[in-house]
């Protein structure tokens, strides 16, 4: 069945491999961006564009595009990327905001792209973990702190709504390499190509039973297919709080 998305953040290198790939499958995308400089490029994809600007709209504001455009699956791709406004107001209150529309407008699929290791720190080290993952964690937020903690507060809202059919995604450090195989579920805090992350978004919008399921996402040698049926047979759930 053709779906119709809308893709906040659509002018990243994730949003925009996601929109060749939907496209190809004969589905629809909407996608919002802050201004015009990867309009023309995402027409080229296929995509109808909408310049909203996250940190300069409001609830009523997206409520209003999603009455418009009527989306089967909002995916939320959106960040700072380390400039201005910064990831409080983008990765963190803009997501929020496109809650706040979601649940005001009546739509209920959401697939958010988030990042491993986001997690409260009072809560308990994953038991996956190994020595490695715990080093690469801590330089995570070492170096991310302010990106990371933005994450985290926007899935602990995510967290406390009933009305939103949410996925988290988790991808480790993102490459510029070609998706190849994968591992999703719980996995150890490894690279992931952005190419597999868009296909992955879009496998789990297509296939039902990812709802309310966070999903670590890295480079792997399992096929797509196969590794989103584990994970929904067994409801692998890698948040932790």
């Amino acid at each position: 069945m053709a779906l119709n998305f809308t893709i906040f953040g659509g002018g990243g290198k994730i949003s925009k491999l996601f929109t060749s790939q939907a496209v190809k499958a004969g589905h629809k995308v909407n996608s919002i961006i802050k201004d015009n400089a990867h309009e023309e490029e995402l027409k080229a994809l296929g995509a109808t564009t909408h310049i909203l600007p996250l940190d300069k709209s409001t609830v009523p504001s997206i409520s209003s595009l999603f009455n418009k455009v009527s989306p089967d699956v909002v995916l939320f791709a959106a960040g700072a990327g380390g400039k201005p406004p910064g990831p409080e107001e983008i990765d963190h209150k803009g997501a929020v905001k496109v809650f706040d529309a979601m649940e005001e407008a009546g739509i209920k699929r959401l697939i958010i792209i988030g990042a491993v290791a986001v997690r409260s720190k009072n809560s308990p080290v994953p038991d996956w973990y190994n020595d490695q993952d715990k080093d690469t964690e801590s330089k995570f937020w070492k170096g991310l702190g302010t990106y990371m903690e933005a994450k985290l507060a926007a899935e602990l809202n995510l967290h406390k709504r009933t009305a939103i059919d949410y996925t988290v995604l988790r991808p480790g450090s993102l490459t510029t390499e070609p998706a190849g195989g994968v591992q999703l579920g719980r996995t150890h805090l490894t690279p992931t190509s952005r190419e597999l992350v868009a296909q992955t978004a879009l496998a789990v919008a297509t296939t039902p039973g990812t709802e309310g399921l966070t999903i670590d996402v890295i480079d792997g040698s399992g096929e797509l297919k196969s590794e989103l049926k584990k994970v929904v047979d067994g409801k692998i759930d890698s948040w932790v709080g």
